[in-house]
């Protein structure tokens, strides 16, 4: 074993050849070696490991880069390397946990000044080292790498070549960290979505944050990178703190002046997460932030942001996969054979959707009665207000989708205003969702009253049961004005139900209906 001071006298040896480590790279290593092999691991804790650390990555890579080179004989370059790699990794072994800043910052601040992002496959090799050595604190060094990328990134003196390059090995990085659902994940979270909000953001268009410092005007170009970092983030992070990163996107889309523009560049993102989500109750997936956000951006005026709010409902809605079936309106016909996965009525999602009937149904209405035009938004909130049906398939929602079905006709049947197809394409919708509730609970006397209407309108009035069609072809016998035989009662609706649930409890029967 070495003396403190020999040590030190050691260190101070090979600071002093930190300039010069190309041409002398064997004579450093082999006095690394000694260091690592006679000092205590106290010892070596009660240096600064930034010396040690820089000098071993750039004698790592020169004998990484003579590995391809001729000019040593092979069996001494791979005898040097892995004497080189195993050095580094007992220095890791040493340091960490206790010197976990201290040698995150020397690995990320050498591949940055000696610009070692430009190879990638060695700068992987070395961080996720670094990561296995310290898996019982890997959560806290992943969080260090992406701090200390992050102040660089915000710097006004941003060199965007460099960025990239190393944006690159963090998205590998990120590929690979499963994180934990820690408080120390939710603030880098926070901070990658900072970062990424920052480089959407151009001179011309709003700011999302107010409280975000001004981006430097190049992180604009790194806008696809940092989306690749996000993206493998989503894919690793635990089932709660992927709504961190709904809410956070969802408040984005709300905000006033927002352009269609901003919304393209980060919707998909939000789309994925939304996806990768677990949804179990609904209570605990709809939050008291996460929830009234998504009914503000279906009930939204702009089309993009209304398709939006559907989608990202429909993945957190979607538990058994049906969002598929639910593509474009189509008749359920009793006694067919549907591919549609419908579960028990959970009480706890019942008393969720009692609780929030009101604000459910003036969203989708708006949703409906706004973007009836646009093809597109229309099946989309077809599909939102068909997996609730599916979703909680219960009296309660039943007799709420059928209200709300029935407040759109009325309101259809006295816009005097609408182009024709707009107007049978939402008759086709509501035909569409009343079948799938009589399919659902099996409701004998509402299919009876709903395959009456499906064959009057069959016989005088096509256009109104589905499909849906870009442009109508009219006979001479058929009914273009609004004949009451081929629309939708109250009380009949009502009867409907009331036959259906009239033996349920009284939370799911008469009550609700009535």
């Amino acid at each position: 074993m070495i003396t403190d001071t020999e040590l030190t006298r050691r260190l101070d040896e090979i600071s002093l050849a930190l300039s010069d480590v190309s041409m002398q790279q064997d004579k450093i290593l082999d006095k690394i070696i000694k260091i690592v092999r006679n000092t205590t691991r106290e010892q070596l804790l009660s240096r600064d490991p930034r010396v040690l650390i820089t000098c071993v990555l750039r004698i790592l890579f020169q004998y990484e880069d003579l590995l391809h080179a001729e000019r040593l004989c092979e069996w001494k370059r791979r005898r040097r390397f892995r004497l080189a790699r195993n050095c580094y990794h007992a220095l890791l072994t040493s340091y960490l946990p206790e010197k976990s800043h201290e040698v995150v910052q020397t690995i990320v601040t050498t591949i940055y000044r000696d610009r070692l992002w430009e190879f990638e496959t060695f700068c992987f090799e070395i961080t996720c080292s670094l990561l296995d050595v310290g898996t019982t604190n890997g959560g806290s060094i992943i969080n260090l790498i992406i701090n200390l990328i992050w102040e660089k990134l915000t710097s006004p003196e941003l060199d965007v070549e460099e960025a990239r390059g190393v944006l690159r090995l963090l998205y590998e990085l990120l590929d690979l960290h499963e994180w934990p659902a820690t408080q120390e994940t939710v603030a880098t979270i926070e901070k990658i979505l900072n970062l990424f909000q920052m480089s959407i953001i151009n001179a011309q268009s709003v700011k999302l944050n107010f409280l975000l410092p001004t981006p430097p005007p190049s992180l604009a170009k790194l806008r696809k990178s940092l989306e690749v970092c996000l993206r493998n983030t989503i894919k690793h992070l635990p089932n709660d703190q992927l709504l961190i990163v709904v809410q956070r996107m969802c408040a984005w889309s709300v905000i006033a002046d927002i352009t269609d523009e901003i919304i393209l560049e980060f919707g998909s993102i939000l789309e994925y997460a939304a996806y990768t989500h677990q949804a179990g109750l609904f209570e605990q997936t709809f939050t008291t932030v996460i929830f009234p956000l998504l009914m503000q951006m279906i009930g939204s005026s702009s089309r993009l942001i209304n398709l939006l709010g559907n989608r990202v409902l429909q993945y957190l809605l979607d538990r058994r996969d049906n969002r598929a079936i639910f593509d474009t309106p189509k008749i359920f016909f009793e006694h067919t054979r549907v591919y549609v996965r419908i579960g028990a009525c959970r009480k706890e999602d019942r008393l969720f959707f009692k609780l929030h009937r009101e604000v459910l149904h003036d969203s989708l209405l708006k949703s409906l009665l706004n973007h009836c035009d646009s093809r597109m938004n229309l099946e989309t909130t077809y599909c939102t207000v068909c997996l609730i049906a599916v979703e909680v398939p219960c009296g309660f929602t039943a007799a709420a989708i059928v209200c709300l079905a029935m407040n759109l006709q009325e309101v259809i049947l006295q816009r005097q205003n609408d182009q024709l197809e707009v107007a049978c394409h939402v008759h086709a919708t509501i035909i569409s969702i009343m079948s799938l509730l009589c399919w659902i609970h099996k409701a004998k006397v509402f299919y009876n009253y709903v395959n009456r209407i499906i064959m009057e309108r069959a016989q005088w009035a096509p256009q109104l049961n589905p499909p849906i069609q870009s442009q109508y072809n009219f006979a001479v016998h058929h009914v273009l004005c609004n004949k009451s035989e081929l629309f939708f009662v109250d009380w009949e609706a009502r009867y409907g139900l009331w036959k259906c649930f009239r033996l349920a409890d009284g939370h799911d029967g008469t009550s609700l209906i009535a």
